[in-house]
């Protein structure tokens, strides 16, 4: 099996390729660099076994050269700017790499591929806006309430990759994501960034205080393997314009979860 990872040197990325190396995938693994960053979650024998291609999904180009080398059979698309917080800062080039970007990489698909390619589609559980708890668990088939510019991004690749599975023969599989932590996380998300305050202070090279936020946040939480082994299930037997919740149906209360870490 051919297969093609967009955001592959990220934190989910890299944990599907390790998941895809074990079930022998000759695997190609876009990412900006066209290598995997130096320091991270593969191993160099694992790295290796991957074919890593320059990609830029911003770029009709790139998409092109990419696709003509993969020749895939399916694509995981995770390729996405995934912080809520740099959305505001660049809320242009968030929308340029997540809605933009996921409409340029289908219709590439559509265009450079044999018929039948599937490709997964990462969305995310922002795209609900907040749901008060009372309405939760979250369907999927309540209304889409985007209120950040990252959510809205998201929202609008969702409908150009319906719209795509409409209407061509590319088959599309929509994974709307919950929160996921894990090994390999940037210390820019909330509970990796206490793990690594946590860390430091075990190793005596910080002062024994916790900086948090709002602990009164509460969330589904996932681990990062279980939700990439859902991706790969999904778009194993996913059904074609569909969109899936990725997530335990149940909500943790961000406090607890830093007193299980201390």
């Amino acid at each position: 099996m051919r297969t093609l990872i967009t955001g592959a040197g990220g934190f989910a990325g890299q944990h599907l390729v390790r998941n895809l190396l074990a079930q022998g995938d000759t695997l190609f693994g876009g990412t900006f660099q066209g290598a995997l960053p130096d320091g991270e979650l593969l191993s160099a024998e694992e790295a290796a076994r991957v074919c890593w291609i320059p990609l830029d999904v911003t770029s009709d180009g790139s998409l092109a050269a990419t696709l003509e080398r993969a020749r895939p059979d399916r694509v995981f698309h995770l390729a996405a700017q995934s912080s809520v917080g740099a959305s505001f800062a660049d809320p242009l080039a968030t929308w340029d790499a997540n809605a933009t970007g996921t409409a340029r990489l289908l219709y590439a698909v559509a265009r450079f591929s044999p018929p039948g390619v599937r490709v997964l589609v990462v969305s995310s559980a922002e795209v609900y806006g907040a749901v008060p708890e009372a309405q939760q668990p979250i369907p999927e088939q309540r209304a889409l309430c985007p209120i950040n510019p990252y959510a809205a991004s998201k929202a609008a690749a969702e409908m150009v990759a319906l719209q795509v599975a409409a209407t061509t023969d590319v088959e599309v599989v929509i994974a709307r994501s919950f929160t996921h932590t894990g090994p390999g996380q940037d210390a820019r998300f909330a509970l990796a960034g206490f793990a690594q305050q946590l860390a430091s202070m075990h190793e005596g090279i910080m002062e024994p205080v916790l900086r948090v936020g709002n602990l009164s946040v509460r969330r589904d939480y996932l681990d990062v393997r279980d939700a990439v082994r859902a991706y790969q299930r999904l778009l194993d037997v996913g059904d074609n314009g569909t969109v899936y919740n990725v997530c335990s149906g149940e909500a943790h209360d961000l406090g607890d979860l830093v007193q299980t870490l201390v």
